[in-house]
């Protein structure tokens, strides 16, 4: 798949109020507010309204990243988006799950599910 087919998936596919994205304990998923200018906005808890965007520029790195190296961790985020990953260490999933709402890639939780990584779908 090639980053401007995996863009029109993104467009058609993260839609608001209906998608949900997989959070870092592969368990809770955030649900989609919005989906434009090359932004998707989530919310960031339950109990909250509070939400938190992640670009489609983080989206291609991502998907660049695991295409490349069959991986994708937060080392790996914080170096592309140290500013973005400072200000909110969650776009990190958020960014992640795209990816595995879309079928492209594997979430992977760590044992205590605080943490994660993703894996290449085969």
């Amino acid at each position: 798949m090639t980053w401007k087919e995996l863009e029109k998936r993104i467009q058609r596919e993260i839609r608001p109020r209906k998608s949900a994205i997989l959070k870092a304990d592969g368990k809770e998923r955030r649900i989609v507010t919005s989906n434009k200018g090359g932004k998707i906005g989530m919310r960031t808890g339950k109990e909250t309204n509070n939400t938190k965007a992640v670009t489609y520029e983080m989206i291609r790195f991502a998907f660049d990243t695991v295409s490349r190296e069959g991986r994708f961790d937060s080392d790996d985020f914080r170096n592309g988006f140290r500013d973005k990953y400072n200000a909110a260490p969650c776009r990190f999933s958020m960014t992640g799950g795209v990816l595995v709402e879309l079928g492209i890639a594997d979430l992977i939780p760590s044992e205590d599910e605080t943490t994660c990584y993703y894996t290449l779908k085969k």
